[in-house]
């Protein structure tokens, strides 16, 4: 029995004398790489978070994009320092953020917690309240690809 495939070879693209391509697709192909290379890497972000010049000892730092999509945390630690992720991956996709911080007192003897079931264990924030509200905070950035440094200093008033 015989195949009704034909085994004739059909060319993808048309053929040319030259084996080079011409210069206009070379220079195509080079933007794409470059775009697709840029594209794909995150805004790395780390910093340090000060109340009134003092390192905040505890607390989240939040990049919440101004145009949509998911946002980037860091834990604060005892220093002041955090770094940005975004789920389990390192950084944020370059963009215009709002930045929050909401950093309570640290649970010790004499700090109040605030009342019932779901608040229990919760002492309050230390730093205003401003800085933890998307829509309030005064704090912005624009990031780029690659590692970033970025300063938080808060203040009291």
């Amino acid at each position: 029995m015989r195949s009704m495939l034909s085994t004739r070879r059909i060319p993808l693209a048309p053929q040319s004398s030259s084996s080079a391509p011409a210069p206009m697709g070379w220079w195509t192909l080079a933007l794409i790489l470059v775009a697709a290379i840029g594209c794909g890497r995150p805004a790395e972000v780390t910093g340090r978070v000060t109340l009134d010049g003092e390192p905040v000892p505890a607390g989240v730092v939040t990049f919440t994009p101004v145009g949509g999509g998911p946002s980037g945390y860091g834990a604060i630690t005892p220093d002041g320092r955090y770094s940005v992720q975004t789920g389990s991956k390192n950084g944020v996709p370059p963009g215009d953020y709002r930045v929050t911080v909401a950093a309570n007192a640290l649970p010790s003897e004499g700090v109040p917690t605030g009342p019932g079931q779901l608040s229990d264990g919760i002492a309050p924030l230390i730093t205003p309240a401003r800085y933890a509200d998307p829509a309030e905070t005064p704090l912005r950035a624009t990031l780029v690809s690659g590692t970033q440094e970025l300063p938080l200093d808060l203040t009291s008033q």
